[in-house]
């Protein structure tokens, strides 16, 4: 076994992580993170892990047997796989978490997620389940949620559970859709990640899609948001530093070392930590040391809308039908990868920039979704600029006809569901 190298971590040697992952434009890639979550398709419950005619490791053997690839294993049972179709993964209550590889650009990205869809249509008819297509279990109770045997989160169900009344249910009934994005400079992370950032009340309106739980309307456009914001505020909530002035990667970094942390990777598994902020660990040296490894699993454990590893990670959007999927990464990269879309964006999020008028859009656009109100701004309306700037960013690349139709679904989808009645200010 190689011996891990336990030196002495400082602040400016984790914020040169981000440093080192500066890519030029012409390497810019695109990521996808879609999660579902399964039903048996004759009773309608959840799928467990195993012991039942459909079962999640039934479906993960099934899409390994068909896509090929090597099992991941916790003991002797399959929790996931990696091929070069990407990396299939379990979330708490068993959903199903496929990463893409790195797509050069939208259409490969499209023909990867399209193959991932039809593989997981054969997997639901192979073993007799269903996948939802809303981002919140709309029926089954909390307590008939299995819960996966790995040993992350068996650590985090219990820390988390203590520290949010719907941790839980984020853990287990919840499921979205992220996207990942390369960042060429300091300035160049920086801006992206203040512009996903304000218009992430923008996003969770326009991809309100988790009315429903425990089998009647739950009052919000988008229930998991409204789970997330009692789950854990220390690692969930945008920080204040990142609408205030002289924002950056350093600031990120100081932010992120004060969160408390989950656990620890020590021999060949994971150790609970104690709670204690990677700071605080920071000083110490020889085999308690942690490392770069200890590092990058602190960062998998916060869940701000906006998060970063050697990429950035887009997070607001609820999952939706397989129609609409690609909708998400073809927004973003609209906004995020033309620099001149990228000052727009910023300029159509200024009226959230501060936390407190942040954090009234999140709240407007959890609960009404695209008929939310904000200070006199319609986020329908705000929602409309932002689906145009990226349609006027994609199409002066060629974007891909996949991608163009996923934004021309969004305009339909604002059109059905924007307010018709005039806002008074």
């Amino acid at each position: 076994m190689p011996r891990v190298e336990r030196g002495k971590l400082t602040c400016p040697k984790l914020a040169d992580y981000f440093r080192e992952s500066f890519r030029p434009r012409r390497e810019w890639l695109i990521g996808i993170e879609v999660e579902a979550m399964g039903l048996d398709a004759a009773s309608g419950r959840p799928l467990p892990y195993e012991g039942a005619p459909a079962t999640v490791r039934a479906a993960v053997e099934a899409y390994l047997a068909m896509r090929g690839g090597e099992a991941i294993l916790e003991g002797d049972r399959p929790i996931g796989g990696e091929g070069p179709w990407g990396g299939l993964s379990l979330e708490p209550g068993g959903q199903f978490e496929w990463s893409s590889r790195p797509a050069a650009g939208l259409e490969a990205l499209a023909r990867d997620l399209a193959a991932h869809q039809a593989a997981m249509r054969e997997v639901a008819a192979r073993i007799g389940a269903r996948w939802l297509d809303v981002a919140v279990q709309p029926d089954a109770p909390l307590e008939a949620m299995p819960w996966m045997l790995k040993a992350r989160y068996r650590i985090m169900r219990e820390i988390m559970g203590a520290k949010g009344r719907l941790a839980h249910r984020m853990m287990t009934q919840t499921a979205s859709i992220q996207c990942a994005f390369d960042y060429a400079s300091e300035e160049d992370w920086t801006r992206k990640f203040r512009a996903a950032a304000l218009l992430a009340p923008v996003a969770v309106a326009l991809f309100a899609n988790s009315s429903r739980a425990d089998g009647r309307e739950s009052g919000w456009a988008s229930y998991r948001q409204a789970i997330w914001r009692e789950t854990d505020p220390a690692r969930c909530d945008m920080p204040d530093a990142v609408f205030a002035p002289g924002f950056g990667i350093d600031r990120w970094v100081d932010w992120v070392c004060d969160v408390p942390t989950l656990f620890l990777r020590r021999g060949s598994g994971l150790i609970p930590s104690g709670g204690r902020p990677f700071r605080a660990l920071l000083a110490r040296g020889g085999c308690d040391g942690v490392t770069m490894e200890d590092w990058e699993l602190h960062l998998s454990s916060i869940f701000t809308e906006v998060r970063s590893y050697s990429y950035l990670e887009v997070r607001s959007a609820d999952l939706q039908r397989d129609e609409l999927v690609l909708s998400v990464p073809a927004l973003w990269a609209g906004l995020l990868y033309d620099d001149d879309a990228l000052s727009d964006a910023l300029a159509i999020g200024r009226p959230f920039d501060s936390p407190a008028a942040w954090r009234r859009a999140m709240e407007a656009a959890a609960r009404s979704g695209l008929a939310g109100t904000v200070d006199g701004h319609r986020l329908s309306d705000l929602a409309s600029r932002t689906v145009a700037r990226a349609r006027a960013s994609l199409a002066q690349g060629g974007a891909c006809p996949d991608a163009a139709a996923g934004i021309e679904a969004l305009d339909r989808l604002i059109a059905h569901r924007a307010p018709s009645l005039p806002v008074r200010a």
